[in-house]
């Protein structure tokens, strides 16, 4: 009986570690570039939201997903804080790598 009512489960597979690891990684480099971005003297924070919203739409795009998917594979890997880990190491080292191309420029 419980091996049907797992078989029923329609949870939607998360996005590979791959992928999940790529997409933060390019937020995070987005969200630095928008503390660049010109902006409206109005707003009261430090970065450009609509420049911040373009460039994860265009991130989340470029990796065939959605803000849905995205969100709900945060949660699957949350709930699984091993693989949440690993995504964080690989994208701290991403992180280390562009920041040591942007260095070399």
């Amino acid at each position: 009986m419980a091996s049907l009512f797992f078989s029923c489960n329609n949870t939607p597979e998360p996005l590979p570690l791959e992928t999940m690891s790529k997409i933060l990684t390019e937020m995070y480099v987005a969200e630095s570039y928008a503390q660049f971005v010109p902006k409206d003297s109005t707003q009261l924070d430090n970065k450009n939201q609509d420049s911040l919203k373009k460039y994860v739409s265009a991130i989340l795009l470029e990796n065939n997903t959605n803000e849905t998917a995205f969100k709900q594979s945060i949660d699957w890997y949350k709930s699984r804080p091993e693989l949440f880990d690993s995504i964080y190491q690989q994208v701290l080292t991403d992180l280390a790598i562009w920041q040591t191309k942007v260095d070399r420029k």
